[in-house]
C-alpha cells in the first residue's frame, strides 16, 4: 500500500517503512556507569543497574490495516524473565526455536500516538533465526491493543507515518 504524503508530496509504501526503538525505554535513564556495565545489541539487551539484571528482546508488533492485506509494524522491545532469556539465548540460531514459548514479557517501548504503552503485558512468539519475534499484546481496552486486534484505518496509519517522518523536520 502506497500513499502520497501531505507534508512532503512523496509516495511512501507501508512495506518500506520501519519505525521502532533502537533500545528499550529503560536504556535512556541509565547512568554512564550503568550503560558501561550493560549490553545492547540490535536484538537483545541486558541492563545491570542497582545490583539487578534485566533482560530484553527486540520484536515486531504488527497492526493490521483495515480493508487491506497489509500490516503496519512497530519495532519494539519487551522485557523477559531470566529463565525465558536463557532459553531463547540457548536456541538463538536453532531453527527449532519456533517451537519455544511463547514467553511472557512487558512492553518496554513508548509508542508515539498512543497513550502510555510502557509495561503493557505481551506474549513473545518466536520465528525462525534471522526473524525478530512477533509481539502480541494482552487483549485489553488500551487503544494499541484494540488496534492490534481490530486494525487501524489507512487514514490513521497515514497520519502516524507522516508525523513520524516529519515532526522532527519542523
Amino acid at each position: 500500500m502506497k500513499f502520497r504524503c501531505e507534508r512532503c508530496g512523496q509516495y511512501h509504501g507501508v512495506s518500506e517503512i520501519s519505525l521502532g526503538a533502537d533500545a528499550p525505554g529503560q536504556w535512556s535513564i541509565l547512568t554512564d556507569a550503568e550503560r558501561a556495565a550493560s549490553i545492547l545489541t540490535p536484538d537483545q539487551c541486558m541492563i545491570e543497574a542497582d545490583g539487578k539484571s534485566a533482560w530484553f528482546i527486540r520484536g515486531c508488533l504488527s497492526v493490521p490495516i483495515q480493508h487491506t492485506d497489509e500490516e503496519f509494524t512497530w519495532g519494539v522491545w519487551c522485557s523477559l524473565s531470566a529463565k525465558s532469556h536463557d532459553e531463547i539465548s540457548q536456541h538463538w540460531d536453532d531453527p527449532e526455536r519456533i517451537h519455544l514459548g511463547p514467553h511472557f514479557g512487558w512492553l518496554s517501548t513508548a509508542i508515539p500516538h498512543y497513550p502510555d504503552t510502557m509495561f503493557m503485558k505481551t506474549m513473545v512468539h518466536h520465528q525462525a533465526p534471522g526473524l525478530r519475534p512477533l509481539i502480541i499484546l494482552e487483549p485489553t481496552d488500551h487503544p494499541l491493543s484494540v488496534d492490534q486486534r481490530e486494525g487501524i484505518s489507512s487514514k490513521r496509519m497515514k497520519a502516524i507515518v507522516e508525523s513520524a517522518f516529519h515532526d522532527f523536520d519542523e
